[in-house]
């Protein structure tokens, strides 16, 4: 799945050349929505699910400091929706294509990389925030797609709220968290899902260079092994069982792109971000044939 800037949704197969743009969702202000793609085992169909902000609401409260007024503080509340687009598999007609509405989340959802397992999706979303841009407290909303119903759950006791340095990942069909202290020091925290996400420390990673925003990992089909991505630019492979390093490629430097005219070239200095994201082969067609 693709998402645009502009809030138009692609879906493409490589492996059958499939590229096809989605119908537009419910309106979003501000041109914000969050997306998320994956694949529901109870249907055996595929899922998109949509975020979308109908409104929102600033509120400001003065402070009282000694008994005597002081500053003021505004907390703002948002008016959200969601919902979901279903391909493939036996759907019918009338369902297939379209978006339907599910249940509001809780809370807003925030601009984040979900996290899609088999039958559930996990976003990260705003529990409370005081503006100027403030944040207070984040959760994780988890999504089932059986029920097409939210739950709220902690985040890992090692931060309340997903920096900006921080990600949400899948590790062996597991919620993962990479909580980054330092440029070089990077936790990586694993959730058992259930009634409750039940938080445990994975493995504490040294990076061989200092990551400037953000390290994202990504399972590999070793069990014992991820692969770990710094600034979408360096590609390592973590041994999780002794915390050791590999480095696998350097994006900019090393990945060859090929022009029409047959000239091969890399990105090198250029800012591209390069997205990983784990690909298994398939044959199915986004839509069926005619």
């Amino acid at each position: 799945m693709i998402p645009a800037f502009t809030g138009t949704i692609f879906i493409c197969n490589p492996a059958t050349g499939e590229f096809v743009e989605l119908p537009p969702g419910s309106p979003s202000l501000l041109r914000e929505h969050r997306v998320a793609f994956g694949f529901d085992p109870w249907s055996g169909t595929y899922k998109v699910a949509r975020h979308f902000i109908r409104s929102y609401r600033d509120t400001t409260t003065a402070q009282m400091d000694d008994g005597e007024e002081g500053g003021t503080t505004t907390s703002r509340e948002y008016s959200c929706g969601h919902e979901i687009l279903t391909f493939g598999g036996d759907v019918g007609k009338e369902e297939a294509w379209v978006w339907k509405a599910t249940v509001d989340p809780p809370y807003p959802i925030k601009a984040r990389t979900p996290i899609c397992l088999p039958g559930v999706f996990f976003w990260s979303a705003l529990k409370s925030m005081v503006l100027p841009a403030k944040v207070i407290s984040n959760v994780i909303l988890r999504f089932s797609l059986l029920d097409e119903t939210f739950t709220v759950h902690p985040n890992p006791p090692c931060s309340e709220y997903l920096g900006r340095n921080d990600s949400l990942s899948a590790l062996g069909g597991k919620l993962c968290y990479i909580h980054s202290t330092s440029p070089w020091d990077n936790s990586i925290w694993l959730a058992e899902d259930g009634s409750n996400l039940a938080w445990s420390l994975c493995r504490r990673v040294c990076l061989p260079i200092p990551r400037m925003l953000l390290a994202f990992a990504c399972a590999s089909t070793d069990r014992d092994k991820i692969f770990i991505s710094v600034d979408a630019c360096i590609l390592l492979r973590c041994d999780l069982r002794d915390g050791s390093l590999e480095e696998i490629i350097n994006m900019p430097r090393d990945m060859l792109y090929d022009l029409r005219n047959g000239r091969k070239i890399n990105i090198g200095a250029l800012f591209v971000a390069h997205y990983m994201v784990p690909y298994v082969e398939s044959l199915l067609r986004i839509r069926p044939s005619r």
